[in-house]
């Protein structure tokens, strides 16, 4: 009886443990993003390339690698949204501008 006691606290400790989200650095977070939307570019420009070459197979890898910067892109979105920050994406491609 105390073993499975002792299991239920510690299974409950642990999941409350992961359950937190870290504090992240706002700085941070908006260099991941702007990073993130420059590889998007990037990554929309070689497989346009790549289908006007003919490589269907490496633009379909570029499609696989568009999708999951998108996922990451709205992770962050959210993280920062939740720090405070207000319309982070327009804000990251309004940075992005202006840097090049």
């Amino acid at each position: 009886m105390k073993k499975i006691t002792l299991l239920t606290l510690a299974a409950i400790f642990s999941i409350g443990a992961f359950a937190q989200s870290g504090t992240s650095d706002k700085k941070d977070d908006m260099k991941d993003l702007r990073k993130d939307k420059r590889e998007i570019r990037r990554d929309r420009k070689e497989k346009r390339r790549e289908l006007k070459e003919g490589n269907k197979a490496e633009a379909k890898d570029l499609s696989k690698d568009i999708k999951s910067d998108k996922r990451d892109i709205h992770h962050d979105e959210k993280d920062l949204k939740k720090d405070g920050v207000k319309h982070p994406g327009r804000r990251a491609n309004r940075q992005i501008r202006r840097h090049h």
